[in-house]
């Protein structure tokens, strides 16, 4: 260039950018670096990566999961509570007290059993609350959202639904006398409840702590990742007592007894419907039941490893009361179908299961409140040895890691 040559205007305007450039300059919004036309993001970026997709379409997933598990909370409640408690068929066996008592069996319980779904329904109510509003425990592997991602077979949340679907059918077929339907839809429900059942004591044997109603110990989600997203897995650590019981487990277990209990009862029903059956058959068939529901009880407060189940003792003891003190003063198409003897004989067995099994929750719950008592006082007055014992270890180059039972 000339040395007489005018310099360049400094203000002049520089030429305009390739298309490659341009693209990148739009994206001012956003502190990218680029090298050439790829934009490194440094913050916010224009175009989500895979992982932020992948994360995306987790979090959707898991909030219709969450909305799901609602909605079929609520349209559970409202049926249930709706027929089954203010006879929202007028024409239905709930609401209709001659088709109320065309379907009387020895094990028809006294009419105040039918109270145990109130509490129920709210222990699900607050099981709905906890798995998506409560941020510690919605985190939980006993809800399992993670799983729902990467083991839906193994995640409850996934398995709700179905518990909602078959206490609908269950409560409609019985409002409409169809005893067969309403004996099928307890045994599915039966067969989801006790699926979840084995799911959380899987998981809680997996953890290696119980999350019991009295104990003082705790559980870590090792890897939990909440809302179903991000790289970075959240470690939420629960400590056991009554809330986490009675939001997570509780609501499962009370069900599970009572689905249990209105097996025995439609199977019954179903067969009185056979005008041709002896009422014999229907006896030997209706105490049976009772003792069987006394052995399922017993097994599963007594005899179950690792883990008790209170809520399904309570609900079959409930029951079973209902069934002893209903047969004290039974209806007249249960006067007009069985004998006298057959009656007692029914009542007598109900009533001795109901006494032991009734024996057997008391038993096992104040054992378990005794062990964990004990164990947390022992803890409390051996903390200082404790702690003088750590020390003296590490003085001498021992690192030893204690934890109170």
């Amino acid at each position: 260039m000339d040395a007489s040559s005018p310099a360049p205007d400094a203000t002049t305007t520089a030429p305009p950018p390739t298309t490659g450039e341009a693209a990148s300059a739009t994206d001012s919004r956003a502190s990218n670096s680029y090298i050439g036309d790829v934009a490194v993001a440094t913050g916010a970026s224009e175009y989500p990566s895979g992982d932020d997709l992948h994360r995306q379409a987790a979090s959707s997933k898991i909030t219709n999961l969450k909305f799901l598990n609602g909605t079929s909370f609520l349209l559970a409640a409202i049926v249930v509570v709706g027929v089954a408690f203010f006879g929202a068929r007028e024409e239905g066996v709930y609401g209709d007290e001659y088709l109320w008592m065309r379907y009387q069996t020895l094990l028809t319980p006294a009419s105040y059993a039918k109270f145990i779904l109130i509490p129920t329904l709210l222990l699900h109510g607050l099981f709905v609350y906890a798995s998506t509003l409560n941020l510690t425990l919605r985190a939980s592997p006993l809800v399992g959202y993670e799983l729902a991602l990467s083991n839906p077979k193994q995640s409850v949340a996934v398995h709700y639904p179905g518990v909602c679907a078959t206490t609908i059918l269950t409560v409609v077929s019985h409002d409409h006398g169809w005893m067969g339907c309403a004996l099928l839809s307890s045994v599915l429900g039966g067969v989801v409840l006790g699926n979840i059942l084995r799911i959380q004591s899987g998981i809680l044997n997996e953890l290696g702590s119980d999350t019991s109603v009295c104990g003082e110990s705790s559980y870590v989600e090792d890897g939990m990742t909440m809302e179903g997203g991000g790289d970075n897995a959240a470690t939420t650590k629960l400590k056991a007592g009554a809330f986490p019981y009675l939001a997570l487990r509780l609501p499962f277990e009370l069900h599970a007894g009572y689905s249990l209990s209105s097996v025995a009862l439609y199977l019954v029903a179903f067969l009185d419907g056979f005008d041709g059956l002896p009422r014999m058959v229907q006896l030997i068939v209706s105490n049976l039941c009772i003792v069987g529901l006394l052995g399922v009880g017993t097994w599963v407060l007594w005899k179950v490893p690792d883990r008790k189940f209170y809520g399904v003792g309570l609900a079959l003891v409930w029951y079973l009361l209902g069934v002893a003190v209903e047969l004290r003063e039974p209806s007249q198409p249960i006067y007009n179908a069985f004998s006298d003897a057959a009656i007692l004989t029914t009542q007598v067995v109900a009533w001795i299961s109901t006494t032991i099994l009734a024996s057997v929750l008391g038993v096992r719950a104040m054992k378990t409140a005794i062990k964990y008592n004990l164990f947390n006082c022992m803890g409390r007055l051996g903390g200082a040895d404790l702690d003088a014992s750590t020390a003296t270890e590490e003085e001498d180059g021992m690192a030893t890691d204690y934890v109170a039972a």
